[in-house]
């Protein structure tokens, strides 16, 4: 092709696209390297779908805004189907933005700073949380406490979700590091669930080869206060001392797990598990985020 007809085909290029059709296009290429990544390896149909709406958004000035608009609350749909609380969470993320793109493109200007204003206190809000929790998980180091206290998660009928094998993995290993330790699995029976959240865990460290001897369970908690405040009685109910433990969850949940601990006077150390998918734990954060401010300004 001649020079001269490339320099008009690009300039015409140029005039068809512009700024709001670049930034449609960013917008789901993002939107599918984080259902590529960030979720199970079976969900990449939807990330392949995502990755080719980014052509038409390109293209399609006119189009490009309702691309978007509706490619994230089809995101946000879509994560609210599944199960596990922390991808309801997430789902919060393109739905929330789904409703603010009308705002920022079709608003009035004080709308538009009234609406900036408040995501920023929003994001600094849970920035400040972040810091914390981010800073516990990732200074967390091995423990040879002789209790460890591995907090509960959801059970599905009688199924341990992924975040309680995690934790139960991890728990196992500290039990092997350490002989003579003992384990308190803590966790009541929920909604949904068959068997309590404790008896759960129980039969997954058996079938990981752990003594039954070495597991004391607690199975009428609710909540993280009473997982700490029932596994801290069982321990003294044992003749054990409860003031120095290892507390298992996960990272997420470790800062406010320890401040907790703390104000029954037990020293604990905490043990992240294994974190699960991206998009996974990105929701468990945002959440944790909002917990920690609970705590902070009312003690629970």
């Amino acid at each position: 092709m001649p020079r001269h007809a490339v320099r008009r085909y690009t300039r015409g290029m140029k005039k068809r696209i512009d700024k709001s059709q670049l930034w449609a296009a960013g917008a789901l290429l993002l939107l599918a390297a984080s259902v590529w990544f960030g979720l199970p390896p079976y969900y990449r149909f939807v990330a392949l779908g995502l990755g080719a709406l980014a052509f038409p958004a390109l293209l399609w000035r006119k189009g490009a805004f309702w691309i978007v608009l509706l490619s994230l609350v089809g995101c946000g749909v879509f994560l609210l189907r599944f199960r596990a609380s922390g991808y309801h969470y997430t789902a919060l993320l393109p739905l929330t933005a789904a409703a603010l793109l009308p705002v920022f493109r079709f608003g009035k200007r004080g709308v538009k700073r009234l609406t900036g204003t408040a995501l920023a206190l929003v994001l600094a809000l849970v920035l400040a949380a972040e810091g914390p929790i981010l800073y516990t998980a990732l200074t967390a180091a091995e423990s040879d406490a002789p209790y460890v206290i591995v907090l509960g998660a959801a059970v599905y009928g009688e199924t341990p979700s992924i975040s309680l094998r995690h934790r139960s993995d991890r728990a196992a290993e500290h039990l092997r590091r350490n002989p003579d330790a003992v384990a308190v699995v803590s966790g009541g029976q929920g909604e949904g669930e068959d068997i309590s959240e404790a008896e759960a865990m129980r039969r997954y460290l058996v079938d990981k080869g752990v003594a039954g001897n070495r597991i004391l369970m607690e199975g009428k908690s609710t909540s993280t206060l009473e997982n700490l405040t029932f596994s801290k009685q069982i321990i003294e109910n044992s003749s054990g001392d409860p003031s120095r433990v290892a507390v298992v969850s996960s990272s997420y949940h470790l800062y406010r797990a320890k401040r907790m601990a703390a104000a029954l006077g037990m020293a604990a150390e905490g043990l992240p598990s294994s974190d699960g998918y991206p998009v996974y734990m990105t929701g468990m954060y945002l959440r944790e985020a909002v917990a920690v401010w609970k705590l902070w300004l009312l003690g629970i």
